[in-house]
């Protein structure tokens, strides 16, 4: 059986050897994993019957995270077909342009899509079609170096840019998974005896990582619990009733819980976090390991849409940041099995520990390319080799630091300020609950650091806190990455990623030259 194949047939044959087990659910709807194999035998038939074959293009476009999507998504990979699923959310951009760039034969949909060349159907009317069809077995078409997945970046720094990843890379991704070391985004390991792993609750967008969180649940026989929108209360709820529970949580989720009274000091029922997709301001994570208490186990996962996993930050390590090496909560961790992780300089050679480069990985996750974008795949795949675009440094112990984004850099005066370190001296201060750092056109050093923050509950957002949380930048790195302009926002602008949109932010500064738009400012 070929590589890519097994992608697919392991949650087959999962789906079979825990027939009668819970699978996925959304509140009080859930599938048994025979009815999760039923349902996909069905639609894969259906699909058919629409033109959808190997190498063709599904596009899911969904309003919300409905977690049927997810059984079309594993329908289209037996047949062979990529797959593309979007979420129609507030920081959804162009899809028309999307959909042209992904060409899928076939679009699924329950929310109005632009019009365009390729079929459509309705989610509910897919879902009849396939309903009225027998569950009859179909054959695995889906061959290791055909396209699996088209996924579309984030795009914090620039336009977002289709990621192919083929059925090959997502296997090499769920072996890394099983290797010792490697772990599990959502902390889906089954136990010793078989039985199941605990309940994984999906907090984020299914188009993105949650969507395959959710099948490695089921592939070692877990249920995953499918929760969207996040709320404080909603996700508590959900711990309590299903635990012992996992997930995986945003920095901006996780903030959420620990300024919530009723989950401040800790959720129940919840017993593994995994977490991850921007930096965690290591302040507000040594409270969470303290207040959440040792019941809770953590992991962080360095990884991008285009190489998957990376680094990780351990549960032990995080048990060492807990007890004696706080410093560890600033690392992301050391390269799982099978992963090179490499920091280069300005020459291309590796750098020792502790000198700063530009992140470079090889492995066998790494994405095909992005679609329909040659030059610039040309410029990040070389010689085997992905540019990540972060800057960071190893230390001795081979525990990997970010120190930014290569986009993400404020050039003041000729010096090169990394946002991430400003960031993270900004947040010691306790009136600060969320700090995001960009640059703006200055008349005299170029470019000058513009800070925009959130005020921690229980502290008012005054000139007096903004201008003490800017020494503390100035005490911990220089002078120079002192933020020239701050500004207190009632949220910081999220991407659909929940990340920072880094874009919007250098819009609001440029605005901020001219108006203040009612924003408070130092200069």
């Amino acid at each position: 059986m070929n590589g890519g194949a097994r992608y697919v047939t392991d949650l087959i044959d999962a789906c079979e050897r825990y027939a009668d087990r819970p699978a996925l659910g959304s509140g009080p709807w859930v599938l048994t994993y025979s009815e999760v194999l039923s349902w996909t035998y069905r639609l894969a038939g259906a699909l058919t019957e629409l033109g959808v074959r190997r190498g063709s293009g599904l596009a899911c476009v969904s309003a919300g995270n409905p977690p049927r999507t997810l059984l079309v998504r594993l329908a289209a990979h037996v047949l062979g077909a990529r797959f593309t699923h979007v979420c129609v959310g507030p920081a959804t951009h162009g899809l028309d342009l999307l959909l042209r760039d992904c060409a899928p034969s076939l679009v699924v949909h329950d929310t109005p899509v632009p019009p365009g060349p390729a079929a459509r159907i309705g989610l509910a009317g897919l879902f009849r079609l396939a309903a009225a069809r027998p569950a009859l077995p179909v054959p695995v078409a889906a061959r290791g170096e055909d396209v699996a997945r088209v996924t579309y970046t984030g795009g914090t720094t620039g336009r977002p840019k289709g990621v192919a990843s083929t059925f090959a890379a997502m296997a090499a991704r769920t072996a890394t998974r099983d290797e010792p070391g490697g772990g599990s985004d959502g902390g889906s390991e089954s136990g010793s005896d078989g039985s199941a792993p605990p309940v994984f609750v999906s907090t984020d967008s299914l188009s993105q990582r949650s969507g395959g969180r959710c099948l490695e649940q089921l592939r070692v026989g877990g249920r995953a619990e499918v929760l969207h929108p996040f709320g404080t209360r909603e996700f508590a709820e959900a711990c309590r009733r299903l635990g012992p529970a996992s997930t995986y949580l945003t920095p901006a989720m996780l903030y959420r819980l620990l300024d919530d009274p009723a989950t401040a000091d800790g959720v129940p029922g919840l017993v593994r976090v995994s977490y991850g997709d921007s930096p965690v301001h290591p302040e507000r994570l040594r409270r969470a390991l303290s207040r959440w208490g040792p019941g809770v186990r953590w992991r962080q996962g360095y990884g991008m849409t285009e190489a998957g996993v990376l680094c990780r930050l351990s549960p032990a390590d995080h048990d060492a940041a807990a007890a004696d090496r706080p410093e560890l909560l600033g690392s992301v961790g050391r390269p799982v099995p099978g992963v090179e992780v490499e920091v280069r300089g300005a020459g291309g050679a590796a750098a020792g520990p502790g000198a700063t480069g530009e992140v470079w990985v090889r492995s066998p996750m790494v994405m095909a390319g992005y679609r329909n974008l040659p030059a610039l795949t040309a410029r990040v795949l070389r010689d085997g080799w992905l540019r990540t675009g972060d800057v960071g440094h190893f230390d001795a112990e081979g525990y990997l630091y970010l120190d930014d984004r290569v986009k993400d850099v404020v050039m003041v005066g000729g010096e090169n300020i990394y946002c991430g370190p400003v960031e993270a001296a900004l947040t010691r201060h306790p009136a600060v609950a969320r700090a995001a750092v960009v640059g703006r056109t200055d008349d005299v050093t170029g470019e000058a650091v513009c800070a925009f923050l959130v005020a921690a509950p229980g502290h008012a957002p005054t000139d007096a806190a903004a201008a003490e949380a800017c020494a503390l930048v100035a005490e911990a790195l220089a002078e120079g990455h002192r933020p020239a302009a701050v500004f207190w926002e009632a949220e910081l602008p999220l991407t659909d990623r929940g990340k920072p949109d880094k874009r919007r932010l250098r819009a609001m500064a440029a605005a901020s030259r001219s108006a203040e738009h009612g924003r408070r400012g130092l200069r």
